[in-house]
């Protein structure tokens, strides 16, 4: 008998067992000590971003497929970073969309004009230009950008990047008490495996603090 025949189960053996090993602490996911639980009835999950962050925009759509099987036990919230004025004037363009309803249709054609088409879209100019090749006119566009609600939001974000603190994007933060970056999760595979035994390790969290109310 061949080595390779020899060793093939022991080796399948040991990949499996490596692949449906649980997330470790401080390798995979960190856990804050303040354990900020979300008030909510299901889980939250924060997603902190930054459409100049190259991995939010390749990670995006396995979180969005990841979440869209997970809607009936997860809120997930968007939080672009606001640590200075470039990501400032980028999270002012994610909230003046929200506030136009536009974001569902064009978010991710945002990180494709300053990913694939090298647009700065942090400056006004040129987001002024991007937006009105999606039939947003400049002038509503110029007035929603510098209106309050967005400032607010603007203002909401800072604080929450400031709260955990988060310092590189993507990070993705569950019910306030584990979080884990791209770095962390490593590869696309991943993530979901990650984000499932997170949530359910916030989930038994939650039941054991109702237990000893």
């Amino acid at each position: 008998m061949s080595w390779y025949r020899q060793w093939f189960p022991l080796i399948l053996l040991l990949v499996s067992e490596f692949a449906s090993a649980d997330p470790i602490l401080n390798e995979d996911y960190m856990q804050f000590e303040s354990r900020m639980t979300s008030p909510g009835e299901r889980i939250e999950l924060i997603e902190f971003f930054s459409y100049s962050c190259l991995g939010c925009y390749q990670l995006g759509a396995d979180l969005d497929h990841w979440y869209l099987g997970n809607l009936e036990r997860v809120d997930l919230v968007l939080v672009p970073i606001v640590n200075n004025r470039q990501s400032e004037s980028l999270a002012r363009l994610y909230y003046a969309l929200v506030a136009l309803d536009k974001l569902v249709n064009v978010h991710y054609d945002v990180f494709g004009a300053i990913h694939d088409e090298r647009q700065n879209l942090w400056e006004i100019d040129a987001q002024r230009s991007w937006a009105s090749e999606y039939d947003i006119h400049p002038e509503e566009f110029q007035r929603v950008l510098d209106s309050e609600w967005v400032s607010e939001r603007v203002d909401q974000a800072r604080e929450f990047t400031e709260r955990y603190p988060i310092s590189v994007t993507p990070t993705l933060v569950v019910d306030g008490v584990y979080w884990t970056t791209a770095s962390m999760v490593q590869s696309r595979s991943r993530l979901g495996p990650i984000l499932d035994f997170l949530v359910e390790k916030a989930t038994l969290r939650r039941e054991m603090l109702m237990e000893i109310k």
